[in-house]
């Protein structure tokens, strides 16, 4: 068996594990189980960045005042599980920016400084915690959104699946195309096995889940019903899919890393897995709140 497909294999059988606890959490889950599977992923990939600073620079300084200004923050967002305004769940955004800027400064006075490696630092930890957790509580805060169907019951849930399945699919779409018939390298500097060929297989695989998605469930994703508008959207996950992929594979080479992490086989670490989520969910909350 080729390299190829022993990874290509590794890759499905760790999608199908994924989907399964996707699946679960959602027929047995509340908002409050969502939550927290959202807040547990974040944290988790937040101490993998640091793991992957700790591989590079040899320090993963500032990770425990992070990691709590993390937890302080997702917690305070998860008393708005059930509804809340956008300006209400963005004042906790500038909020926690603050805390942790300050409490990383009050920590760095207690040694002496060692130059630009002590801003480096500083901003290492304050990239982490915006790249990892700012922009994957956008997931959570959909979920904070009051969208209900003509009953009444709340479907924010459907719409982090909906955008869930679309990213998901994009990157299948991109790898199995990619792997069989990418012949034409895009962006070879960045990632040097992206394809055309692979990207348009993406955005195929992506607008099919958006259709099927809207076929099966057209009662709980009724802001999505016009079907120019899913166009729009699904054709922006995908796009915006495809970069959040492009930029952890920036953060990567520049770190001169290969994976995250070996936490799922084929696939890598939390952030290999939740790097194109973390670009769709902002574009998607957006979208909602605009339609709204």
């Amino acid at each position: 068996m080729s390299k190829t497909v022993k990874t290509f294999l590794s890759r499905l059988l760790s999608t199908v594990v994924l989907w399964a606890i996707v699946v679960v959490a959602f027929v047995l889950g509340s908002h409050a189980l969502f939550f927290a599977l959202i807040a547990a992923i974040a944290l988790l990939g937040l101490f993998e960045y640091f793991h992957l600073l700790k591989q590079a620079t040899g320090s993963r300084r500032f990770m425990l005042p992070t990691l709590l200004v993390s937890m302080c923050y997702l917690a305070y967002l998860f008393q708005y599980r059930d509804g809340a305004s956008p300006a209400t769940l963005g004042a906790a955004d500038g909020l926690a920016i603050a805390a942790l800027i300050i409490i990383l400064i009050i920590t760095r006075l207690g040694s002496a400084l060692e130059g630009r490696k002590s801003l480096n630092e500083i901003l290492l930890a304050l990239f982490g915690f915006t790249y990892v957790i700012l922009l994957f509580s956008f997931a959570a805060k959909i979920l904070c959104l009051p969208l209900v169907n003509e009953a009444g019951e709340s479907t924010s849930a459907w719409y982090v699946l909906f955008f869930v399945v679309v990213t998901k699919l994009t990157d299948t779409g991109a790898y199995c195309v990619g792997s069989l018939i990418g012949r034409h390298k895009c962006i070879p500097h960045i990632s040097p096995g992206k394809t055309w060929e692979g990207l348009g297989g993406g955005l195929l695989f992506a607008f099919i889940g958006a259709f099927a998605c809207r076929y099966w469930f057209p009662d709980h994703l009724a802001a999505l019903g016009s079907t120019s508008l899913l166009l729009l959207v699904t054709l922006s996950l995908s796009i915006v899919s495809i970069i959040g992929d492009l930029a952890e594979s920036i953060l990567k080479r520049t770190l001169e890393i290969k994976d995250s992490g070996q936490v799922m086989p084929g696939i890598g670490g939390v952030l290999d897995l939740i790097d194109s989520l973390l670009f769709t969910a902002p574009v998607l909350y957006l979208y909602l709140i605009l339609i709204g």
